[in-house]
């Protein structure tokens, strides 16, 4: 008997009109999940790369600003968020700790997503390709600046924490703003992503590994639907601090899967998949060689525009498979003679001449 009493004076049940408890649980859980992935993602890139990168700076921020959210959750849930009947002073606090996890959700996703928009922007080769990533931050970071301005202000400035008040604007409008606005930009990264591979001359099999690392960002836009599915219909008229349980742990899902997608790219399996291809191609690219010779190569296809322009022009298009290395010979010709052997990346180090 004692023992049964120990148990309930140092946690609260779960029950259908009690989930408070359950909040906390899938927080912490959700939270050490996309650490996790952090933590691997940052290891084994610095591993393989030997420096860091924006990406890295950018993941850091939208893993720091979950962090946040998840402790606002927390906050939020040890206060009473998720049970039916919560005292003035607690939800008082319930509120305040909301409106700071709202802010910290909108911050952390727009990290996260520039983290992959400038990842595609360091592996993109062509200028068409680098323009569309450009273009899709740029989309990305003025659409959370306008919804963060309102989402700080939106019951006001003097009591702007009263999100679960009659004096905010119609809230429900505003995240369905967001959520499609937050949902069209992760299917513009799952397209980038498709339009990098289709891009490489790589084998279908590599290129099936390459799709099977991006691939699972379509979960974020599951749990991002889910979540607007479940907060639209909340009202301040209708018990918000309870009814509002089931949106806060898919908001914690949808930054957990966020983060996780993102660093399933830099684990070492991809590294190895497109060793032939993308990451030859940027370093190659970086350290003075041409698009040309990274078509004669096959390291990335001609583009339709390339062609175009090099009719226009007289130097001779390379081709990727001559004879008695015509292509080699071509290069040589146009570089003076100079140009050194291109090297490969092998084991996450490059071998051969630089």
């Amino acid at each position: 008997m004692s023992g049964k009493m120990l148990l309930l004076t140092r946690g609260a049940l779960i029950t259908s009109s009690a989930e408070a408890t359950g909040v906390n649980i899938a927080t912490w859980f959700l939270a050490t999940t996309f650490l996790v992935m952090y933590i691997s993602r940052q290891i084994v890139k610095f591993v393989m790369l030997r420096k860091l990168q924006l990406d890295d700076y950018l993941m850091t921020a939208g893993m720091l600003f979950a962090l946040g959210l998840s402790l606002a959750f927390s906050i939020a849930a040890d206060n009473g968020l998720g049970n039916e009947v919560v005292d003035s002073s607690a939800f008082s606090k319930i509120q305040k700790a909301y409106y700071a996890a709202d802010l910290f959700f909108i911050i952390a996703t727009c990290c996260v997503k520039l983290a992959l928009v400038s990842f595609f922007e360091n592996i993109a080769v062509d200028e068409i390709q680098k323009r569309v990533i450009i273009g899709l931050g740029a989309v990305c970071t003025a659409s959370t600046i306008c919804m963060l301005f309102a989402a700080a202000f939106q019951c006001g400035a003097s009591l702007a924490w009263e999100v679960m008040t009659l004096h905010c604007f119609d809230q429900t409008a505003y995240w369905i703003v967001f959520g499609v606005i937050d949902i069209l930009t992760d299917l513009g990264l799952i397209a980038v992503s498709f339009m990098l591979v289709w891009e490489l001359r790589i084998p279908i099999s590599r290129k099936a590994v390459v799709v099977g690392c991006f691939a699972p960002r379509i979960l974020v836009v599951a749990a991002a639907a889910s979540r607007l599915a479940y907060l639209a219909p909340v009202s301040p008229h209708d018990n918000p601090a309870f009814k509002v349980w089931i949106s806060v742990v898919c908001t914690e899902l949808q930054i957990c899967l966020s983060i996780s997608t993102a660093c399933i790219p830099c684990i070492k399996p991809f590294f190895e998949g497109v060793e032939a291809g993308v990451w030859q191609a940027d370093h190659l690219r970086r350290v003075g060689f041409s698009i040309n010779d990274l078509f004669s190569k096959g390291y990335v296809k001609a583009s339709e525009d390339w062609e175009s322009s090099q009719r226009s022009d007289s130097t001779p298009k390379p081709h990727a498979e001559t004879k008695s290395g015509e292509a080699g010979s071509e290069n040589s010709q146009r570089s003076g003679g100079n140009m050194p052997t291109l090297p490969a990346f092998t084991g996450g180090q490059w071998q051969g001449s630089m």
